[in-house]
Order: C-alpha cells, then sequence, then structure tokens
C-alpha cells in the first residue's frame, strides 16, 4: 500500500511502529500524524483511527488487546485498548524517567525499550510502569544515542535482547542471563534499523541502505537477506502465528506499507 494523505491527515503518513494483534489485525502508528490506526489482511482501516497527544514512535501489542505507545518528545508511555469493534481507548499514561523510541514485549508485564539521549541503551519497563536496567555484565556500546540511532528487540525464549546501531552499521546481540554479546557485522548489514523476534526465534532486522531484510540466528550467523520492493526499510514485526510480516518504509512522497506471507520454509 503507497501512503497518501486523506481526509484530516495533516502531513503524509508516516508509520513508525507496526505490530499484529492476537487475532491478525495489525496496529501501526502515524509519527507525522499523531494517530494510531487499525487494519485488517488487506491493510484496510478498521473503526476509527485514535488520535494521540503527541508524536509516538512505536507500539507494542501486549497481552490479550492491551497496547504500549512511545512518544519522541516527552518521557512518557501510554496504555491503550482495543475492542473486537476496533475502537481505541486509553488506559493509562506512564511517565518515564528516560526517553523511549522503540518498544517490545518480554513478558507478559513487562517490556523491552530502547532510549536516545540516555547512557543505557535499552532499559525495561512494566505495564504498572517500573523502569529497571539490565545487569551491569551487559557491556553496550559507551555512547548515548540520538534519536533515530538505536532500536532494539527481546528474543524472549533465548533470554536475548538485540540492538541495532546504525550508524556503527552493526547488530548486537545480549545474553541477558550469561552476560556473552555478540556484535554482528556484515555487508548486507547497512544502516540497520528496526528489529523483530521471527519464525523460530531468529531475528528480523531492516538493512535500511540496502533496502532489504536481513535474517539472523541469536547466536550472529546470517540465514538470509530478502531484498524488497520499498526504499529503505524502517520498522518491521511478525505476527503471533509467524505466517505474516509486515515493513513500512519509504522516502517522503513514496512512503509504504507492504504485508508479506511467510513461507513454512522460513519457519523451520
Amino acid at each position: 500500500m503507497d501512503l497518501h494523505k486523506t481526509g484530516d491527515d495533516v502531513k503524509e503518513p508516516f508509520l513508525t511502529g507496526l505490530d499484529f494483534l492476537p487475532d491478525g489485525r495489525l496496529v501501526a502508528v502515524d509519527n507525522n500524524n499523531k494517530k494510531c490506526i487499525i487494519l485488517n489482511e488487506r491493510l484496510q482501516r478498521l473503526g476509527t483511527p485514535y488520535k494521540l497527544k503527541y508524536h509516538p514512535n512505536c507500539v507494542v501489542c501486549m497481552c490479550h488487546h492491551t497496547l504500549c505507545v512511545t512518544f519522541g518528545g516527552g518521557k512518557e508511555v501510554r496504555l491503550l485498548s482495543v475492542s473486537t469493534d476496533n475502537t481505541i481507548t486509553l488506559t493509562r499514561e506512564i511517565k518515564t524517567s528516560s526517553r523511549f523510541h522503540s518498544i517490545c514485549c518480554m513478558s507478559p508485564s513487562h517490556m523491552v525499550v530502547s532510549t536516545f539521549d540516555d547512557p543505557r541503551p535499552a532499559r525495561m519497563i512494566s505495564v504498572d510502569g517500573e523502569e529497571s536496567d539490565f545487569d551491569h555484565f551487559l557491556t553496550f556500546p559507551m555512547k548515548s544515542y540520538k534519536l533515530d540511532e538505536s532500536l532494539c528487540t527481546y528474543v524472549q525464549s533465548k533470554n536475548t535482547l538485540v540492538l541495532t546501531d546504525k550508524l556503527a552499521h552493526t547488530v548486537y546481540m545480549y545474553d541477558t542471563v550469561k552476560g556473552t554479546s555478540r556484535a554482528v557485522t556484515n555487508e548486507n548489514i547497512q544502516e540497520p534499523r528496526g528489529a523483530c523476534v521471527g519464525p523460530g526465534d531468529t531475528v528480523l532486522v531492516c538493512s535500511q541502505n540496502k533496502h532489504s531484510i536481513v535474517h539472523l540466528r541469536v547466536d550472529g550467523d546470517l540465514l538470509g537477506t530478502y531484498r524488497v520492493d520499498m526504499k529503505y526499510p524502517r520498522s518491521i514485526c511478525v505476527s503471533k502465528n509467524d505466517t505474516m510480516l509486515a515493513l513500512s518504509g519509504g522516502t517522503v512522497g513514496a512512503l509504504k506499507l507492504h504485508l508479506y506471507k511467510i513461507s513454512p520454509q522460513c519457519v523451520r
């Protein structure tokens, strides 16, 4: 789908966060127009978009139909609920001590977030608003990322934190139990952006300047690369049953949202 300004949009839609609900509906946050929208398997909008107060960065679906949204400017996270008739309502506002960018599920009650303008590039937050840090033995890059320079995901079954470093062209893999880490570099990884958990507890990463998706194991081994018909892919997510993949990106005037079917070969 090409993303064009429609209805009460002020600008061309810029989808910076994606995630699937358990029933297969796709949730997206539109940073330019400060909206949260629901789409079906044909990428048709369902219900009325929810208007947000600030420019959203990312969204994750927690248990049942609870969404958690991060924002660009302020130190705040908002919890939203989605009904079966596609009505979105605000359930809680959480003030935070850090600025959060990407957000992903760590457990039914906890999330992992990437930060910016903070010496701790990845942190944890509960649905009750309790913030915490990873154990000190994790060796993070000695720098504070700026907005859009680093994003994260978390592979729950492998206790693995994945952190992308756009300017270093690197994907970091951290075993949060053993305290080990690996820096993954490859000619196919150029300005990595969004990442998500893929089939079989693998990792999918948007390689922005290669206009492709890179498929990795948590040990850093490269499984493959997939060229996409989109410039500068940015945000990515996989459905709960590992059958669908959503991807957004593009350039001004040519922003896109793609939906892919995942073949059984990728799941094995």
